[in-house]
């Protein structure tokens, strides 16, 4: 069976590597190409903080113009977009297209229990998102954050917010997205609805990522103040931390996701004769 799922999700496993191994290759060249630029120039961009108090003009990129600026400008775009498209190249296929086509019928008619297959289906995407996305969140974080947080315009600073300059809430994006594409397209039954509603729902899920990791966060700044013990351990959490608590807020709506596939699934193989 796992040979079956690898075979029918086989083009689009093609297409999130291809985009993976891309945008990993241009996150890596563009780094390298800006601090050769911001060598030439003389400057240090480790040394300047995020909020550029004191260090280079309001309203400039502290980057220099040109080439150095624009390449920055682009890895942020893929910071923020990448994890998204993976999951939905991998997601909104994964079920949509097989009770579009009625081929599924092939699958809840064997021996095959539909539990099963929707678990190994969705083993193998959300694992291809996680691995394809986690390229691209790595190079980022390692070779080019540094460059994009001294990016000076308001458009780009809103983006960050997107990826949190973070690796597991970039991975748990790609993750959840899958997932979800994958629930809508096995209520749905059509592709392009199902393209649609995903990613009319991809901001909605920021934002309530956003607020779970804020709840999260105060929870356990609540549970730290309370106890000497707990306050050495998590002791005051900065934006990285927060993010991750985002991260897992991603992760419980994706334990929801997978349960409300489980019974669209059971509810579908209930109604076959």
């Amino acid at each position: 069976m796992n040979w079956l799922a690898l075979r029918l999700l086989r083009p689009y496993l093609i297409v999130a590597a291809v985009l993976s191994a891309v945008s990993t290759a241009f996150v890596l060249l563009g780094a390298r190409a800006i601090g050769r630029q911001v060598a030439a120039h003389g400057m240090v961009v480790e040394d300047y903080a995020p909020d550029r108090t004191g260090l280079c003009e309001r309203g400039l990129s502290c980057l220099p113009a040109g080439v150095a600026t624009d390449l920055g400008q682009a890895i942020v775009l893929i910071a923020a977009f990448v994890p998204m498209l993976i999951g939905l190249i991998l997601g909104v296929p994964l079920f949509a297209r097989e009770r579009e086509e009625s081929t599924d019928a092939f699958v809840l008619t064997q021996s095959i229990p539909p539990m099963r297959w929707l678990y190994t289906k969705l083993f193998w995407a959300l694992n291809a998102g996680a691995v394809c996305t986690a390229a691209v969140a790595v190079s980022f974080r390692l070779a080019a954050a540094g460059y994009t947080l001294v990016l000076d315009d308001l458009g780009y600073t809103l983006l960050g917010e997107v990826h949190r300059y973070n690796v597991a809430f970039m991975v748990m994006q790609a993750v959840f997205i899958t997932a979800l594409s994958g629930v809508i397209g096995s209520a749905v039954r059509r592709t392009l609805p199902t393209l649609v509603l995903s990613v009319l729902a991809w901001p909605v899920a920021l934002v309530v990522a956003q607020i779970g990791g804020l709840i999260s966060a105060m929870v356990a700044f609540l549970l730290s103040s309370w106890s000497d013990s707990l306050s050495s351990m998590l002791g005051t959490l900065d934006g990285d931390e927060a993010a991750t608590f985002a991260a897992l807020a991603l992760a419980a709506c994706t334990v929801v996701a997978v349960l409300v596939g489980r019974r669209t699934v059971a509810g579908a193989a209930r109604r076959r004769p």
